[in-house]
Order: C-alpha cells, then sequence, then structure tokens
C-alpha cells in the first residue's frame, strides 16, 4: 500500500527559507510580552482589541482564540516550500492529533456532524481523514475507516476499534498519541525537531503519571520511550508514589507540592520547553526560528484562552497558570 501523509496536500510554494523566517520574526515582534493589562482590564475581550486575535475572538468568543491558532498554523504551512513542509511535517501533525483525537471524542458521544465541521475548520488534516470523520458513520465504522487510512501513513495504528471495545475513549487516545510518538521518533529529522519531541515525550510521560497517582491506579502506566527521562525514573516515582525523582532528573528548582499538583508540574514542564527552544532560537537557524515561533504562537494561544475562561478568579491564581 502507498504510504500516505496525514497532512493536506496544497499547492507549493517556492518562498526561500530565509524570507517566511523573516515574516514570521516580524509577526513574533509585534506580540505584546506583559501580560498584565491582560489579566487587570475591566474587558480581557477588548484589552486584545489591537491584536491578532481580536477578529476571531470577536465572531466566535473564547473559543475561537484556538480557530485563531489552526488559522495561523494552516498560513505558516502554506506559505512553507518543500522542503521546510517535509522538515515540519510531524509538529504540524502532531498539532492535528490532537484536534483528531478532540473529534473522536465527541463523535463517541454525539453524531452532530456540523460540530465536528467547526472543529476541522482551517484544519491541516488530509481531505480523506476529515471525511471520515464528517461521514455520518456509526462510530465502530468511523474507527475502522480510520485505522485503515492511518495505516497507510504508519502501520503501528491497528486495532483502533478492538482498543475501544476494551478501554474506551481514554484508552484509544493514549494508543493514538503513543503510536504517533513512536512513527515520529522513528524518522530521521533536523536535531531540533528531535529535541522538541523528546521533550514532548516527557510531558506526555510525566502528566500520565501524575494522573495515575492522582487517581490512585493500581495499574503502573505505560511509558513511551524516546523522551530524555529514563523509564527507570518514572518506575522509581510509581513505586515511591511521589514524582520527585523526575523533578530532579529535570534539575527543576520547584517547590514540592508542584510535584503534587498536576496543573502546576504541566505549567513547569511547558515553561521548560519554553526556556529550551527560546535558547535554540538564539542561534538563529531557520528550524530553530520557525519551531519557536510555531510554540510562541500555541503558547500565547492557550494563555489567552486560560485567561478569557477564568476572568472570576483573583489575579494572582492566573498568573500562576501562565506558560511562561
Amino acid at each position: 500500500m502507498r504510504k500516505q501523509g496525514l497532512l493536506k496536500s496544497l499547492h507549493e510554494c517556492e518562498y526561500p527559507a530565509e524570507y517566511l523566517v523573516a515574516r514570521l520574526l516580524g509577526k513574533k515582534g509585534a506580540l505584546f510580552s506583559n501580560w498584565e493589562f491582560l489579566m487587570t482590564g475591566s474587558d480581557a475581550l477588548e484589552s486584545l482589541h489591537d491584536t491578532p486575535f481580536y477578529p476571531y475572538l470577536k465572531k466566535y468568543a473564547a473559543p475561537g482564540i484556538w480557530r485563531f491558532l489552526r488559522h495561523e498554523y494552516y498560513w505558516v504551512y502554506s506559505k512553507m516550500n518543500p522542503f521546510l513542509r517535509k522538515i515540519f511535517s510531524p509538529y504540524f501533525i502532531f498539532h492535528e492529533i490532537n484536534i483528531l483525537i478532540i473529534c473522536l471524542r465527541y463523535l463517541s458521544r454525539n453524531k452532530d456532524i456540523e460540530r465536528i465541521r467547526q472543529e476541522l475548520h482551517n484544519s491541516l488534516l488530509h481531505d480523506d481523514i476529515q471525511a471520515i470523520l464528517t461521514g455520518n458513520l456509526e462510530f465502530t465504522a468511523i474507527l475502522s475507516q480510520l485505522e485503515l487510512r492511518l495505516n497507510t501513513y504508519s502501520d503501528l495504528f491497528k486495532g483502533l476499534a478492538e482498543l475501544y471495545e476494551k478501554k474506551g475513549i481514554t484508552g484509544l487516545e493514549i494508543f493514538i498519541r503513543d503510536c504517533f510518538f513512536h512513527s515520529i521518533l522513528a524518522q530521521k529529522q533536523p536535531d531540533q525537531m528531535q529535541t522538541f519531541f523528546r521533550h514532548m515525550v516527557d510531558l506526555h510521560n510525566s502528566m500520565s503519571l501524575a494522573k495515575n497517582l492522582r487517581w490512585q491506579s493500581e495499574v503502573e502506566p505505560t511509558i513511551t520511550p524516546g523522551g530524555t527521562i529514563p523509564a527507570e525514573r518514572f518506575k522509581r516515582a510509581y513505586f515511591r508514589k511521589d514524582l520527585s525523582p523526575v523533578i530532579k532528573f529535570l534539575r527543576l528548582q520547584v517547590p514540592a507540592e508542584v510535584a503534587s499538583d498536576m496543573q502546576k508540574l504541566e505549567i513547569t514542564l511547558l515553561s521548560l520547553i519554553t526556556q529550551k527552544l527560546k535558547s535554540r532560537s538564539l542561534q538563529r537557524t531557520v528550524v530553530g526560528d520557525i519551531l519557536f515561533y510555531l510554540w510562541e504562537q500555541y503558547r500565547y494561544t492557550r494563555n489567552i484562552s486560560m485567561v478569557l475562561n477564568t476572568t472570576l478568579l483573583d489575579d494572582e491564581p492566573v498568573r500562576e497558570n501562565l506558560v511562561a
């Protein structure tokens, strides 16, 4: 079977990489760096009036911020030449896997196809995959067709329907993410991309273990290989019922309560990734600059979404939940 990608086939663009980088650096330079005006203003939406996020928030309210991100990623991908698309396709697939999982989660309990179409607005998922998700089929039939399509990308995606029957939607989500990481980390990539995904595996494994400890599960969580943190650290943390072995390996100087608070742990790990990507971007390479730009768009989107959805909270808890 011919290997197929997971992303849309767009018209080829021949912009030099340096031209795209210059445009992205200009756009990134226009972003605000001080979040106080957004948290302390009486109207968070109006505070963003002169930012690129505002039109999406004005039209779609708070959920519009994620539409902005999908539009921005679509635009960046469309402006990449074939060489850059090949390099960055794993990053965009990583983003689209999240959208795929959101659609599957919704389809597993509801058949409102219009809602799925809204989720897929400006999605880079291949047209074949989008057609399956919006085909108004029974959920098991969707999974069977999706498995056939995903297996044209990697033969790791086998048994989706059977897995769903045994472990439900949560087990299915974990399996799809694990398959994605396995397939991506097996590919030859530039060092910056490989390092980024190794940190994302660390995040994925750390949060899986944190949830396991929080819910006091008796089943040891499966650790996805390929991260920077050795599996032995996670095993030690699991048997100690304490995430400190993982925190110490990452050399994070954080209060003890961070390791026992899932939200604080996630914020800490995301902020660590920001620091590492920013540091690599200072070397001024094409891959490093573009990767940091894409991450910054995600970080701003996530932070703005959090602020807009916590307007009734005091400022300090909101500040603590911003990804630095």
